[in-house]
């Protein structure tokens, strides 16, 4: 019997690591941060890409670099065309995407279908963490695209990097900031081969010097000009604040985040143990490139185990064995795959949005009072809903860019909801005459004890104050 057009083994764990990584991105749309991204793609849609802020009444004619500009016109695009299901099936395909490429570069370079597959597992377990309906999912497949292109020099995009960096750079530029990482990566990448002995002047390390220069340059090709390539450095500037946001903290190894981040930090030392060879110089930098990023900042774990990932599969290598094709990982991967088609149409089925967290019935007491419009203090999460469900009609104190907000307005906030005697000064400063908070937090029960605010409205999750 001719088996030479059935899957083997290796394609079977292909395709299962493809529904993995499908499953995997699949997500209700629930993140602030996400409402905020698909409210700026509307109005990029209708007016173009936006130049100062849009959605709250302390920062008006403030300056604003929609840095995910790209991104977020095309979630509204499919928003518009086939709704937020699109938008789901968006990221399932990116997650499909990732996994799947993650383990075709582990096997490319490991040899072995198991060990390929563990390795894979290892590394993508803390990053799936960090899998949510944001524009760094995108940026997590762009840095996956990139390693593919560096560490498989005999595959096409690594043959020739020259076409194929530039159009990457760009595009990841305009949908999120973590493209500054891939550069870096590259650099690091030429370092470290520089170290070895391969000057970045001569073969494909010049070739992947021109490639990164190129890039570097297409990324100037924006909607805002330098503006939008120096975003993630000015970010840097703001560390104090940063701090303040639980995503630009070290990790914790407490959590499940930390937990398995530390299983795979244990993966890469096993594997340095075990090498049959030393590593390359340049294999240790970007070791402690990869580990830097991730201490520095736990969103860096997202991208930050795919640099490791081909290192640590070149550690383990063994010789290649020949993967026996057969009907029965024919039919085990049709089996795989009627069973995902099943359960997406299952999941898709169901509401897109889960708004649980949300004063949905606050906001509704608002409205229904007439008070849409007026100066509205809420949470910096829950002013992303208030932008998405009431974005043309009430604009709000403040929300989650932190990026784009005056440092001394996010310190009143933060001031005002650590500590509540401070907020006083701030409803005088700022005229506030609407506030949607917490039920249980310390500001709230500030607010019921003065007698310049009363209680329109409240439930178990938000109270509704008014200024008398």
């Amino acid at each position: 019997m001719d088996t030479r057009f059935l899957p083997g083994v290796a394609e079977l764990f292909s395709v299962l690591f493809l529904i993995l990584g499908w499953m995997l991105g699949f997500s209700e749309l629930s993140d602030n941060s996400f409402m905020v991204h698909l409210a700026t793609g509307h109005w990029i849609l209708d007016h173009g890409v936006p130049r100062e802020d849009l959605y709250s009444f302390t920062a008006p004619g403030v300056s604003w670099v929609a840095q995910s500009w790209l991104a977020e016109a095309v979630y509204a695009a499919i928003d518009r065309s086939v709704g937020p299901h699109g938008v789901q099936l968006l990221d399932m395909a990116t997650g499909g995407l990732i996994a799947l490429l993650a383990y075709r570069l582990a096997y490319r370079v490991q040899r072995d279908r198991g060990a390929s597959a563990f390795l894979v597992i290892a590394a993508l377990a803390p990053a799936t963490r960090l899998w949510v309906e944001r524009p760094l999912f995108f940026g997590v497949l762009a840095m996956l695209a990139l390693v593919w292109i560096v560490e498989i020099p005999d595959s096409r995009a690594g043959r020739r990097p020259l076409p194929f960096l530039p159009p990457l750079m760009w595009v990841w530029a305009n949908v999120h900031g973590s493209f500054m990482l891939g550069l870096a990566y590259v650099f690091v990448h030429l370092a470290g081969r520089w170290l070895d002995g391969h000057p970045p002047w001569r073969g494909r390390e010049l070739r992947l010097t021109q490639g990164a220069v190129l890039g570097s340059a297409a990324a100037f090709v924006n909607p805002y000009g330098p503006a939008l390539v120096l975003f993630p450095v000015e970010l840097l500037g703001r560390g104090d604040i940063l701090g303040q946001l639980v995503e630009w903290r070290s990790p914790d190894f407490h959590t499940p985040l930390g937990i398995t981040f530390a299983i795979w930090i244990a993966v890469i030392v096993a594997a340095l143990g075990l090498a049959r060879t030393r590593p390359s110089r340049r294999d240790v930098l970007l070791l402690g490139f990869s580990l830097l990023i991730s201490l520095w900042a736990m969103r860096n774990i997202a991208v930050a185990p795919l640099i490791g990932l081909p290192i640590a599969a070149r550690m383990f290598q063994t010789e290649r064995r020949e993967d026996a094709r057969s009907r029965l990982s024919l039919a085990l991967a049709a089996v795989a795959l009627l069973v995902a088609a099943q359960w997406t149409v299952g999941h898709l089925t169901r509401p897109a949005y889960n708004v649980d967290d949300y004063p949905v019935a606050a906001m509704r007491a608002v409205a229904d009072n007439g008070l849409l419009g007026r100066r509205l203090f809420t949470t910096d999460q829950w002013a992303g809903y208030v932008i998405h469900a009431y974005r043309h009609r009430q604009k709000v104190f403040l929300d989650d860019r932190y990026d784009m907000y005056p440092t001394a307005l996010i310190e009143d906030y933060l001031q005002a909801r650590e500590q509540p005697g401070k907020w006083r000064s701030l409803q005088d400063r700022y005229r506030i005459d609407v506030v949607v908070w917490p039920t249980n937090e310390p500001l709230t029960q500030t607010l019921r004890a003065d007698p310049g605010w009363r209680s329109l409205h409240a439930d178990g999750k938000a109270t509704v104050f008014i200024r008398r």
